[in-house]
């Protein structure tokens, strides 16, 4: 696979070299912008981004979805090369295989400001910008632990392929070792509603006693929730993202307990913050972490449950 698509990038390239400035003739700039795959998640943190880039008279955005699809956003990719943007706003389909698009991108002179989603080697952009993900995961565990003094029979869903997903994993890990909480059960559920209804039904059945569950994104625990409401049972929920939906039954005050929640609207502005300073010169942080907020049916009155933070 690699290899087929590094022999893609180099024909979708060959031509474009020569066409990638820092800025046009007239002084503006062209951005581009691909997520893994649409939805309200990355839809508002595209709000947030070009709320600052519509402040730039004649500043535009060449915005592609991934898909899903690695090959797709390749394509992406090969098409702002050949467009000869100034800055691609980079979310990966897959962490691993982020490397052929990002040396393509590196090759045509373009800047990468990788968001949300870290990309396979973070020193080949030039800044990391997203929701400090260990923390959202060690937050919504710290809620878990609170709730639950006396221990807890506790499954995950997980997201291996996604860095992201994995830090939030290792995070809320963190917070429930050396307490009386045990893992029970993980399972993959791909960050989607859909496989986590699946794996979810699997991991009730095989423990009929599971106290709660910690979904690593909010489609997760969605689909997480279906699976329970549909067993009749009591397991409490615990996720990460602060999406309208999860608020929503926050508000509930049932089973799902907590939303470890991202600002996207401010990952948005805060990348196209950052691709300003790097377009004109200014040194910037390498990472910028942007951290999490714990909403809970305690405090949900105070964010609402319409729109993201």
């Amino acid at each position: 696979m690699k290899k087929r698509l590094a022999l893609l990038v180099t024909c979708g390239i060959a031509a474009s070299l020569l066409g990638t400035t820092a800025m046009a003739e007239d002084g503006t700039h062209k951005f581009g912008f691909t997520e893994w795959v649409s939805c309200e998640f990355f839809d508002s943190v595209y709000d947030g981004l070009m709320s600052v880039i519509d402040e730039h008279d004649g500043d535009t955005v060449i915005h592609s979805e991934g898909q899903a699809d690695i090959s797709v956003q390749q394509n992406a990719v090969e098409d702002f090369i050949a467009q000869g943007v100034d800055v691609v706003f980079y979310n990966p389909v897959d962490s691993d295989a982020s490397t052929v698009a990002v040396e393509a991108m590196k090759d045509a002179g373009i800047i990468v400001v990788n968001f949300d989603t870290q990309v396979a080697d973070i020193d080949q952009v030039e800044a990391f910008v997203a929701t400090d993900n260990f923390k959202a995961g060690k937050i919504a565990g710290e809620q878990l632990v609170a709730d639950f003094p006396d221990g807890a029979k506790v499954a995950v869903l997980n997201y291996p392929a996604n860095t992201a997903a994995v830090d939030r994993e290792n995070g809320f890990l963190e917070a429930v070792d050396g307490t009386s909480i045990e893992i029970v059960a993980t399972l993959d559920s791909e960050g989607n509603t859909e496989t986590a209804v699946s794996q979810m039904d699997d991991i009730l059945q095989a423990n009929p006693d599971l106290d709660a569950v910690f979904a690593i994104n909010d489609d997760g625990g969605i689909g997480a929730y279906a699976a329970i409401n549909a067993a009749g049972m009591d397991t409490w929920i615990y996720s990460v993202n602060g999406s309208p939906d999860a608020k929503k039954l926050v508000a509930e005050k049932g089973i799902y307990r907590c939303t470890a929640a991202q600002s996207t609207i401010n990952m948005g502005k805060q990348s196209a913050e950052v691709a300003y300073k790097l377009l004109d010169g200014e040194e910037v942080d390498h990472e910028v972490l942007i951290d999490p907020i714990t909403i809970t049916a305690d405090n949900i009155d105070e964010y609402g449950v319409d729109g993201w933070q």
